[in-house]
Protein backbone atom coordinates (compact mmCIF):
# COMPACT_ATOMS: atom_id res chain seq x y z
CA UNK A 1 0.00 0.00 0.00
CA UNK A 2 2.76 2.27 0.86
CA UNK A 3 4.58 1.54 -1.86
CA UNK A 4 1.71 2.29 -4.14
CA UNK A 5 0.48 5.35 -2.45
CA UNK A 6 4.50 6.71 -2.77
CA UNK A 7 4.15 5.86 -6.74
CA UNK A 8 0.67 7.56 -7.10
CA UNK A 9 2.80 10.87 -5.06
CA UNK A 10 5.37 10.34 -7.58
CA UNK A 11 3.17 10.49 -10.76
CA UNK A 12 1.19 13.71 -9.56
CA UNK A 13 4.22 15.18 -8.56
CA UNK A 14 5.22 14.48 -12.55
CA UNK A 15 2.37 15.80 -13.78
CA UNK A 16 2.42 18.62 -11.90
CA UNK A 17 6.19 19.64 -12.99
CA UNK A 18 4.97 19.67 -16.91
CA UNK A 19 2.56 22.05 -16.29
CA UNK A 20 4.90 24.66 -16.90
CA UNK A 21 5.83 23.64 -20.24
CA UNK A 22 2.60 24.19 -21.38
CA UNK A 23 2.05 27.24 -19.99
CA UNK A 24 1.06 28.57 -23.65
CA UNK A 25 -1.16 25.76 -24.38
CA UNK A 26 -3.39 26.64 -21.41
CA UNK A 27 -3.67 29.90 -21.63
CA UNK A 28 -5.26 29.09 -25.11
CA UNK A 29 -7.40 27.15 -23.66
CA UNK A 30 -8.34 29.40 -21.02
CA UNK A 31 -9.11 31.77 -23.49
CA UNK A 32 -11.33 29.51 -25.66
CA UNK A 33 -13.70 28.87 -22.41
CA UNK A 34 -13.19 33.00 -22.04
CA UNK A 35 -14.57 33.58 -25.40
CA UNK A 36 -17.83 30.57 -24.96
CA UNK A 37 -18.56 32.23 -21.78
CA UNK A 38 -18.36 35.96 -22.79
CA UNK A 39 -20.32 34.99 -25.85
CA UNK A 40 -22.94 33.69 -23.22
CA UNK A 41 -23.77 36.73 -21.40
CA UNK A 42 -22.74 39.48 -24.42
CA UNK A 43 -26.32 37.32 -26.05
CA UNK A 44 -27.54 39.37 -28.85
CA UNK A 45 -25.31 42.65 -27.90
CA UNK A 46 -22.13 43.79 -28.87
CA UNK A 47 -19.39 40.97 -29.89
CA UNK A 48 -16.56 43.72 -31.00
CA UNK A 49 -14.92 42.84 -27.42
CA UNK A 50 -14.92 39.39 -28.35
CA UNK A 51 -12.40 39.98 -31.44
CA UNK A 52 -10.53 42.42 -29.38
CA UNK A 53 -10.09 40.12 -26.50
CA UNK A 54 -9.10 37.32 -28.99
CA UNK A 55 -6.35 38.79 -30.30
CA UNK A 56 -5.15 40.58 -27.13
CA UNK A 57 -5.36 37.03 -25.70
CA UNK A 58 -2.99 35.73 -28.78
CA UNK A 59 -0.58 38.05 -28.36
CA UNK A 60 -0.43 37.58 -24.65
CA UNK A 61 0.27 33.87 -25.39
CA UNK A 62 3.22 34.48 -27.62
CA UNK A 63 4.76 36.82 -24.83
CA UNK A 64 4.44 33.63 -22.46
CA UNK A 65 6.11 31.60 -25.44
CA UNK A 66 8.74 33.61 -25.20
CA UNK A 67 9.34 34.01 -21.67
CA UNK A 68 8.67 30.61 -20.62
CA UNK A 69 11.47 29.75 -23.62
CA UNK A 70 13.94 32.35 -21.44
CA UNK A 71 13.09 31.04 -18.19
CA UNK A 72 11.74 27.53 -18.29
CA UNK A 73 14.83 24.78 -19.10
CA UNK A 74 13.32 22.26 -21.85
CA UNK A 75 12.77 18.82 -19.79
CA UNK A 76 15.31 16.12 -21.98
CA UNK A 77 12.63 13.53 -21.36
CA UNK A 78 9.70 15.45 -22.35
CA UNK A 79 6.27 16.24 -20.71
CA UNK A 80 3.78 14.12 -19.34
CA UNK A 81 5.72 11.32 -19.26
CA UNK A 82 7.15 11.97 -22.89
CA UNK A 83 3.64 12.81 -24.62
CA UNK A 84 4.95 16.17 -25.49
CA UNK A 85 8.04 18.01 -25.55
CA UNK A 86 8.77 21.84 -25.45
CA UNK A 87 12.29 22.08 -27.91
CA UNK A 88 13.55 24.76 -29.86
CA UNK A 89 11.11 23.20 -33.03
CA UNK A 90 7.84 23.46 -31.17
CA UNK A 91 8.71 27.09 -29.89
CA UNK A 92 9.73 28.76 -33.19
CA UNK A 93 6.37 26.76 -35.24
CA UNK A 94 4.24 27.63 -32.06
CA UNK A 95 5.88 31.42 -32.48
CA UNK A 96 4.29 31.27 -36.48
CA UNK A 97 1.18 29.76 -35.59
CA UNK A 98 0.19 32.85 -32.91
CA UNK A 99 1.83 35.57 -35.63
CA UNK A 100 -0.56 33.70 -38.23
CA UNK A 101 -3.38 33.94 -35.72
CA UNK A 102 -3.26 37.61 -35.04
CA UNK A 103 -2.71 38.57 -38.43
CA UNK A 104 -6.07 36.91 -39.17
CA UNK A 105 -7.78 38.40 -37.06
CA UNK A 106 -6.16 41.63 -38.71
CA UNK A 107 -7.14 40.80 -41.91
CA UNK A 108 -10.69 39.92 -40.98
CA UNK A 109 -10.91 43.71 -39.47
CA UNK A 110 -9.71 45.05 -42.76
CA UNK A 111 -12.42 43.38 -44.79
CA UNK A 112 -15.85 45.06 -44.17
CA UNK A 113 -17.63 41.31 -45.40
CA UNK A 114 -15.49 39.60 -42.64
CA UNK A 115 -15.61 42.18 -40.07
CA UNK A 116 -18.85 41.58 -38.24
CA UNK A 117 -18.71 37.83 -38.42
CA UNK A 118 -14.86 37.67 -36.79
CA UNK A 119 -16.11 39.25 -34.01
CA UNK A 120 -18.40 36.34 -33.14
CA UNK A 121 -17.44 33.19 -31.08
CA UNK A 122 -18.83 30.78 -33.60
CA UNK A 123 -15.45 31.76 -35.62
CA UNK A 124 -13.19 33.09 -32.74
CA UNK A 125 -13.46 30.13 -30.83
CA UNK A 126 -12.75 27.43 -33.91
CA UNK A 127 -9.51 29.84 -34.67
CA UNK A 128 -8.27 29.33 -31.17
CA UNK A 129 -8.85 25.40 -30.97
CA UNK A 130 -7.46 24.71 -34.15
CA UNK A 131 -4.45 26.95 -33.13
CA UNK A 132 -4.36 24.70 -29.62
CA UNK A 133 -4.56 21.61 -31.46
CA UNK A 134 -1.25 22.80 -34.16
CA UNK A 135 0.73 23.44 -30.95
CA UNK A 136 0.34 20.04 -29.44
CA UNK A 137 0.91 18.22 -33.29
CA UNK A 138 4.76 19.68 -33.32
CA UNK A 139 5.09 19.26 -29.59
CA UNK A 140 3.74 15.86 -29.83
CA UNK A 141 6.33 12.73 -29.52
CA UNK A 142 3.76 9.80 -29.57
CA UNK A 143 1.18 8.44 -32.17
CA UNK A 144 -1.96 8.89 -29.92
CA UNK A 145 -1.03 12.24 -29.02
CA UNK A 146 -0.16 13.03 -32.88
CA UNK A 147 -3.79 11.84 -33.92
CA UNK A 148 -5.65 13.48 -31.03
CA UNK A 149 -4.17 17.04 -31.86
CA UNK A 150 -4.58 16.72 -35.53
CA UNK A 151 -8.30 15.32 -35.14
CA UNK A 152 -8.76 18.74 -33.46
CA UNK A 153 -6.95 20.51 -36.03
CA UNK A 154 -9.34 18.89 -38.66
CA UNK A 155 -12.85 19.18 -36.73
CA UNK A 156 -12.20 23.23 -36.15
CA UNK A 157 -11.04 23.79 -40.08
CA UNK A 158 -14.29 22.08 -40.89
CA UNK A 159 -16.36 24.49 -38.72
CA UNK A 160 -14.58 28.18 -39.82
CA UNK A 161 -14.69 26.44 -43.58
CA UNK A 162 -18.89 26.03 -43.29
CA UNK A 163 -19.00 29.27 -41.46
CA UNK A 164 -20.40 31.55 -44.08
CA UNK A 165 -23.36 29.69 -44.09
CA UNK A 166 -24.18 29.68 -47.71
CA UNK A 167 -23.99 26.70 -50.39
CA UNK A 168 -20.79 27.28 -51.39
CA UNK A 169 -19.30 27.00 -48.33
CA UNK A 170 -21.74 23.83 -47.25
CA UNK A 171 -19.97 22.31 -50.09
CA UNK A 172 -17.02 23.27 -49.08
CA UNK A 173 -17.28 22.00 -45.17
CA UNK A 174 -18.63 18.81 -46.73
CA UNK A 175 -15.95 18.03 -49.14
CA UNK A 176 -12.92 18.77 -46.63
CA UNK A 177 -15.08 16.75 -44.07
CA UNK A 178 -15.24 13.57 -46.08
CA UNK A 179 -11.51 13.69 -47.27
CA UNK A 180 -10.42 14.54 -43.94
CA UNK A 181 -12.30 11.98 -42.53
CA UNK A 182 -10.97 9.47 -45.27
CA UNK A 183 -7.20 10.43 -44.32
CA UNK A 184 -7.34 10.19 -41.08
CA UNK A 185 -8.90 7.19 -41.18
CA UNK A 186 -5.89 5.66 -43.68
CA UNK A 187 -3.38 7.62 -41.17
CA UNK A 188 -4.94 5.86 -37.94
CA UNK A 189 -4.67 2.64 -39.72
CA UNK A 190 -1.08 3.13 -40.66
CA UNK A 191 -0.38 4.08 -36.96
CA UNK A 192 -1.77 0.76 -35.79
CA UNK A 193 0.88 -0.94 -37.95
CA UNK A 194 3.48 0.92 -36.46
CA UNK A 195 2.25 -0.02 -33.14
CA UNK A 196 1.75 -3.41 -33.58
CA UNK A 197 5.77 -3.20 -35.45
CA UNK A 198 6.74 -1.96 -32.55
CA UNK A 199 4.99 -1.98 -29.27
CA UNK A 200 4.91 1.55 -28.45
CA UNK A 201 2.98 4.39 -29.63
CA UNK A 202 6.58 7.08 -28.91
CA UNK A 203 8.05 7.79 -32.06
CA UNK A 204 11.41 9.86 -30.51
CA UNK A 205 12.01 6.83 -28.61
CA UNK A 206 15.30 5.05 -30.00
CA UNK A 207 13.88 1.42 -29.31
CA UNK A 208 10.89 2.29 -31.89
CA UNK A 209 13.17 3.03 -34.73
CA UNK A 210 14.94 -0.38 -33.48
CA UNK A 211 12.16 -2.53 -33.87
CA UNK A 212 11.42 -0.86 -37.90
CA UNK A 213 14.53 -1.14 -38.49
CA UNK A 214 14.42 -5.36 -38.56
CA UNK A 215 11.25 -5.25 -40.76
CA UNK A 216 11.00 -6.34 -44.20
CA UNK A 217 11.17 -2.96 -46.84
CA UNK A 218 7.87 -3.40 -48.08
CA UNK A 219 5.28 -4.09 -44.52
CA UNK A 220 7.44 -0.79 -43.13
CA UNK A 221 6.94 1.23 -46.09
CA UNK A 222 3.40 0.46 -46.17
CA UNK A 223 3.40 1.29 -42.44
CA UNK A 224 5.07 4.47 -42.95
CA UNK A 225 2.89 6.08 -46.22
CA UNK A 226 -0.08 5.49 -44.40
CA UNK A 227 0.93 6.89 -41.26
CA UNK A 228 1.57 9.90 -43.80
CA UNK A 229 -1.49 10.20 -45.17
CA UNK A 230 -3.23 12.44 -42.70
CA UNK A 231 -0.37 14.88 -42.58
CA UNK A 232 0.13 15.34 -46.07
CA UNK A 233 -4.08 15.78 -46.18
CA UNK A 234 -2.71 18.73 -43.67
CA UNK A 235 0.28 19.81 -45.99
CA UNK A 236 -2.13 19.92 -49.21
CA UNK A 237 0.68 17.30 -50.86
CA UNK A 238 -0.23 15.52 -54.11
CA UNK A 239 -2.48 12.87 -54.25
CA UNK A 240 -4.09 14.96 -50.96
CA UNK A 241 -4.48 18.20 -52.28
CA UNK A 242 -7.98 17.66 -54.21
CA UNK A 243 -9.91 19.09 -51.10
CA UNK A 244 -8.07 22.28 -51.12
CA UNK A 245 -9.25 25.07 -54.11
CA UNK A 246 -12.42 24.70 -52.99
CA UNK A 247 -12.18 24.77 -49.38
CA UNK A 248 -10.18 28.11 -50.01
CA UNK A 249 -12.66 29.59 -52.10
CA UNK A 250 -15.43 28.40 -49.89
CA UNK A 251 -14.21 29.52 -46.51
CA UNK A 252 -14.24 33.61 -45.10
CA UNK A 253 -10.99 34.97 -47.15
CA UNK A 254 -9.15 35.78 -43.83
CA UNK A 255 -9.54 31.87 -42.80
CA UNK A 256 -8.28 30.97 -45.98
CA UNK A 257 -5.17 32.31 -45.69
CA UNK A 258 -5.02 30.91 -42.27
CA UNK A 259 -5.31 27.55 -43.37
CA UNK A 260 -2.57 28.24 -46.38
CA UNK A 261 -0.27 28.51 -43.23
CA UNK A 262 -0.92 27.02 -39.73
CA UNK A 263 -1.82 23.40 -40.54
CA UNK A 264 0.77 23.00 -43.54
CA UNK A 265 3.67 24.19 -41.35
CA UNK A 266 2.29 21.80 -38.47
CA UNK A 267 2.54 19.32 -40.99
CA UNK A 268 5.55 19.82 -41.41
CA UNK A 269 6.60 20.25 -38.14
CA UNK A 270 5.83 16.75 -36.90
CA UNK A 271 7.31 15.32 -40.80
CA UNK A 272 10.57 16.69 -39.21
CA UNK A 273 9.79 14.90 -35.86
CA UNK A 274 8.99 11.94 -37.04
CA UNK A 275 12.08 11.85 -40.03
CA UNK A 276 14.25 12.30 -37.45
CA UNK A 277 13.34 9.41 -35.08
CA UNK A 278 12.59 7.46 -37.67
CA UNK A 279 16.09 7.54 -38.96
CA UNK A 280 18.35 9.76 -36.40
CA UNK A 281 21.52 9.48 -38.66
CA UNK A 282 19.08 11.48 -42.01
CA UNK A 283 17.02 9.96 -44.24
CA UNK A 284 18.98 7.90 -47.01
CA UNK A 285 19.25 5.08 -44.45
CA UNK A 286 15.79 3.90 -44.44
CA UNK A 287 15.19 2.69 -47.43
CA UNK A 288 12.87 3.68 -49.88
CA UNK A 289 11.63 6.47 -47.40
CA UNK A 290 13.43 9.24 -48.96
CA UNK A 291 12.45 7.76 -52.99
CA UNK A 292 8.92 7.59 -52.07
CA UNK A 293 9.24 11.25 -50.89
CA UNK A 294 10.80 12.60 -54.10
CA UNK A 295 8.08 11.17 -56.03
CA UNK A 296 5.45 12.77 -53.78
CA UNK A 297 7.64 15.86 -54.14
CA UNK A 298 8.09 15.96 -58.07
CA UNK A 299 3.72 14.83 -58.34
CA UNK A 300 3.12 17.75 -55.72
CA UNK A 301 5.19 20.47 -57.93
CA UNK A 302 4.02 19.30 -61.36
CA UNK A 303 0.26 19.33 -60.28
CA UNK A 304 -0.10 22.37 -58.29
CA UNK A 305 1.95 24.83 -60.71
CA UNK A 306 0.07 23.23 -63.80
CA UNK A 307 -3.29 23.87 -61.98
CA UNK A 308 -2.69 27.30 -61.09
CA UNK A 309 -1.89 28.29 -64.59
CA UNK A 310 -5.32 27.40 -65.74
CA UNK A 311 -7.09 30.03 -62.72
CA UNK A 312 -8.93 32.76 -63.37
CA UNK A 313 -9.78 33.13 -59.80
CA UNK A 314 -7.16 35.13 -57.49
CA UNK A 315 -8.20 32.89 -54.68
CA UNK A 316 -8.32 29.27 -55.88
CA UNK A 317 -4.84 30.47 -57.81
CA UNK A 318 -3.52 30.80 -54.40
CA UNK A 319 -4.71 27.71 -53.50
CA UNK A 320 -2.98 25.65 -55.96
CA UNK A 321 -0.08 27.63 -55.38
CA UNK A 322 -0.28 26.81 -51.96
CA UNK A 323 -0.11 23.33 -53.25
CA UNK A 324 2.77 24.16 -55.48
CA UNK A 325 4.75 25.38 -52.41
CA UNK A 326 4.43 22.06 -50.16
CA UNK A 327 6.75 20.54 -52.60
CA UNK A 328 9.48 23.26 -52.13
CA UNK A 329 8.88 22.97 -48.47
CA UNK A 330 8.55 19.23 -48.24
CA UNK A 331 12.45 19.44 -49.83
CA UNK A 332 13.59 20.72 -46.40
CA UNK A 333 12.55 17.13 -45.06
CA UNK A 334 13.30 15.17 -47.93
CA UNK A 335 17.12 16.79 -47.79
CA UNK A 336 17.66 14.85 -44.28
CA UNK A 337 20.51 17.31 -43.04
CA UNK A 338 21.15 20.02 -40.35
CA UNK A 339 20.77 22.54 -43.89
CA UNK A 340 17.29 21.47 -44.54
CA UNK A 341 15.69 21.40 -41.36
CA UNK A 342 17.06 25.11 -40.95
CA UNK A 343 15.96 26.12 -44.68
CA UNK A 344 12.89 24.68 -44.37
CA UNK A 345 12.28 26.75 -40.97
CA UNK A 346 13.37 29.82 -42.56
CA UNK A 347 11.29 28.75 -45.62
CA UNK A 348 8.14 28.53 -43.32
CA UNK A 349 9.03 31.98 -41.54
CA UNK A 350 9.24 33.63 -44.79
CA UNK A 351 6.30 31.99 -46.45
CA UNK A 352 3.98 32.95 -43.34
CA UNK A 353 4.18 36.73 -44.58
CA UNK A 354 4.41 35.75 -48.69
CA UNK A 355 0.70 34.02 -48.15
CA UNK A 356 -1.01 36.49 -45.86
CA UNK A 357 0.23 39.26 -47.71
CA UNK A 358 -1.06 37.84 -50.83
CA UNK A 359 -4.32 36.68 -49.58
CA UNK A 360 -4.45 40.61 -48.06
CA UNK A 361 -4.13 41.99 -51.67
CA UNK A 362 -6.63 39.56 -53.32
CA UNK A 363 -9.41 40.93 -49.97
CA UNK A 364 -7.91 44.67 -50.96
CA UNK A 365 -8.90 44.29 -54.15
CA UNK A 366 -11.75 42.67 -54.05
CA UNK A 367 -13.40 45.17 -51.98
CA UNK A 368 -12.99 47.09 -55.11
CA UNK A 369 -13.79 45.46 -57.77
CA UNK A 370 -16.60 43.33 -55.73
CA UNK A 371 -14.84 40.69 -57.75
CA UNK A 372 -11.88 38.16 -57.23
CA UNK A 373 -11.33 36.95 -60.34
CA UNK A 374 -7.92 38.06 -61.72
CA UNK A 375 -9.07 40.17 -64.67
CA UNK A 376 -11.47 42.58 -62.58
CA UNK A 377 -8.02 44.44 -61.02
CA UNK A 378 -7.19 45.92 -64.27
CA UNK A 379 -5.79 49.05 -64.02
CA UNK A 380 -5.62 49.12 -60.28
CA UNK A 381 -1.81 49.45 -59.84
CA UNK A 382 -1.95 53.04 -61.03
CA UNK A 383 -5.46 54.08 -58.49
CA UNK A 384 -4.24 52.57 -55.51
CA UNK A 385 -0.14 52.39 -56.34
CA UNK A 386 1.05 51.56 -52.63
CA UNK A 387 -1.12 48.23 -53.10
CA UNK A 388 -0.34 47.60 -56.74
CA UNK A 389 3.79 47.19 -55.38
CA UNK A 390 3.15 45.75 -52.63
CA UNK A 391 1.33 42.98 -55.04
CA UNK A 392 4.44 43.09 -57.19
CA UNK A 393 7.25 41.97 -54.50
CA UNK A 394 4.80 39.93 -52.83
CA UNK A 395 4.12 38.13 -56.30
CA UNK A 396 7.68 38.04 -56.89
CA UNK A 397 8.33 36.89 -53.48
CA UNK A 398 5.94 33.69 -54.07
CA UNK A 399 8.14 33.66 -57.20
CA UNK A 400 11.01 33.31 -55.94
CA UNK A 401 13.12 35.80 -57.15
CA UNK A 402 15.23 38.52 -55.67
CA UNK A 403 15.42 41.54 -54.14
CA UNK A 404 12.77 39.55 -51.72
CA UNK A 405 13.58 37.02 -49.04
CA UNK A 406 11.40 34.64 -51.56
CA UNK A 407 14.14 34.28 -53.38
CA UNK A 408 16.34 33.40 -50.36
CA UNK A 409 14.45 30.70 -49.23
CA UNK A 410 14.34 28.88 -52.13
CA UNK A 411 18.35 29.27 -52.92
CA UNK A 412 18.99 27.70 -49.09
CA UNK A 413 16.67 24.67 -49.58
CA UNK A 414 17.50 23.55 -52.66
CA UNK A 415 21.29 24.28 -51.53
CA UNK A 416 20.34 21.95 -48.84
CA UNK A 417 19.15 19.64 -51.38
CA UNK A 418 22.20 19.88 -53.53
CA UNK A 419 24.39 18.70 -50.18
CA UNK A 420 21.89 15.91 -49.59
CA UNK A 421 22.55 14.59 -52.99
CA UNK A 422 26.03 15.21 -53.14
CA UNK A 423 26.60 12.72 -49.52
CA UNK A 424 23.81 10.29 -50.85
CA UNK A 425 24.38 10.18 -54.80
CA UNK A 426 20.50 9.33 -54.32
CA UNK A 427 19.67 10.39 -58.05
CA UNK A 428 15.87 10.67 -57.41
CA UNK A 429 17.14 13.94 -55.25
CA UNK A 430 18.72 14.88 -58.41
CA UNK A 431 15.76 14.63 -60.43
CA UNK A 432 13.74 17.12 -57.51
CA UNK A 433 16.45 19.68 -57.82
CA UNK A 434 16.19 19.74 -61.79
CA UNK A 435 12.25 19.52 -61.88
CA UNK A 436 12.09 21.73 -58.77
CA UNK A 437 13.95 24.63 -60.40
CA UNK A 438 11.63 24.13 -64.15
CA UNK A 439 8.80 24.81 -61.75
CA UNK A 440 10.16 28.00 -60.35
CA UNK A 441 9.93 29.48 -63.95
CA UNK A 442 6.49 27.71 -64.69
CA UNK A 443 5.41 29.36 -61.37
CA UNK A 444 6.45 32.82 -63.24
CA UNK A 445 3.65 32.47 -65.59
CA UNK A 446 0.47 32.62 -63.07
CA UNK A 447 2.38 34.73 -60.45
CA UNK A 448 3.06 37.83 -62.65
CA UNK A 449 -0.58 37.77 -63.84
CA UNK A 450 -1.71 39.92 -61.10
CA UNK A 451 0.82 42.74 -61.93
CA UNK A 452 0.45 42.41 -65.33
CA UNK A 453 -3.23 42.68 -65.08
CA UNK A 454 -2.64 45.35 -62.16
CA UNK A 455 0.11 47.92 -64.42
CA UNK A 456 -0.81 46.79 -68.30
CA UNK A 457 -4.05 46.71 -68.74
CA UNK A 458 -6.62 49.80 -68.53
CA UNK A 459 -8.41 50.92 -65.63
CA UNK A 460 -11.67 48.79 -65.04
CA UNK A 461 -15.32 49.90 -63.34
CA UNK A 462 -14.56 49.88 -59.24
CA UNK A 463 -17.95 48.62 -57.66
CA UNK A 464 -16.85 48.19 -54.38
CA UNK A 465 -15.13 50.23 -51.66
CA UNK A 466 -11.86 50.65 -50.30
CA UNK A 467 -10.32 49.33 -47.10
CA UNK A 468 -8.98 52.54 -46.07
CA UNK A 469 -5.82 53.47 -44.50
CA UNK A 470 -6.06 50.43 -42.02
CA UNK A 471 -6.33 48.09 -45.14
CA UNK A 472 -2.77 49.75 -46.16
CA UNK A 473 -0.77 49.81 -43.10
CA UNK A 474 -1.71 45.80 -42.53
CA UNK A 475 -0.41 45.29 -46.67
CA UNK A 476 2.75 47.17 -45.98
CA UNK A 477 3.18 45.70 -42.54
CA UNK A 478 2.86 42.19 -44.26
CA UNK A 479 5.16 43.10 -47.61
CA UNK A 480 7.77 44.84 -45.59
CA UNK A 481 9.56 41.69 -44.33
CA UNK A 482 9.31 39.96 -47.68
CA UNK A 483 11.89 42.50 -48.75
CA UNK A 484 14.03 43.41 -45.76
CA UNK A 485 14.81 39.51 -44.85
CA UNK A 486 16.25 39.43 -48.21
CA UNK A 487 19.01 42.40 -47.29
CA UNK A 488 19.03 40.96 -43.77
CA UNK A 489 18.52 37.31 -44.09
CA UNK A 490 20.85 36.34 -41.28
CA UNK A 491 18.03 37.94 -38.43
CA UNK A 492 15.65 35.17 -39.14
CA UNK A 493 18.48 32.35 -39.83
CA UNK A 494 20.58 33.05 -36.41
CA UNK A 495 17.31 33.19 -34.70
CA UNK A 496 15.92 29.86 -36.21
CA UNK A 497 19.69 28.99 -35.08
CA UNK A 498 19.46 29.85 -31.65
CA UNK A 499 16.34 28.63 -30.78
CA UNK A 500 17.27 24.73 -32.47
CA UNK A 501 20.43 24.53 -30.36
Amino acid sequence: MVSDLNRIAETLASLSGSLPGILPELALAALFILIILLDLLLHRRNHKPLAVLTGTGLALVLYILFYQTRFTPVQPDGLFFGLLRADGLSVYLRALFLLAGIFTLLLAAANAADRQRANRAEYLAPLIALLLGAHLMVMSSGLLMLYLSLELVSLSSYILTAHNRDAAAAEGGIKYLLFGATSSAVMLYGMSWLYGFTGSLSFTDPAFYDALSGLPRLPLLVAVFLTLGGLLFKISAVPFHIWAPDVYQAAPLPVAAFFSVVPKAAGLGVLLRLAGSLNPQGLPELPGWQTGLCVIILLTLTVGNFAALRQPDARRMLAYSSVAHAGFLLIGVVAGNAAGTESLLFYLGIYLFMNLAAFGLVSFFSQLTGSERIESFTGLGSQVPLAGVAAVVVMVALAGLPPTAGFTAKLLIFSALWESWQTSGNGWLLAVFGLGLLNVAVSLFYYLKIPFYLFFRPAGELNGTESGIYGRMLIAALTLPVVLLFFKPDWLFSLITNILK
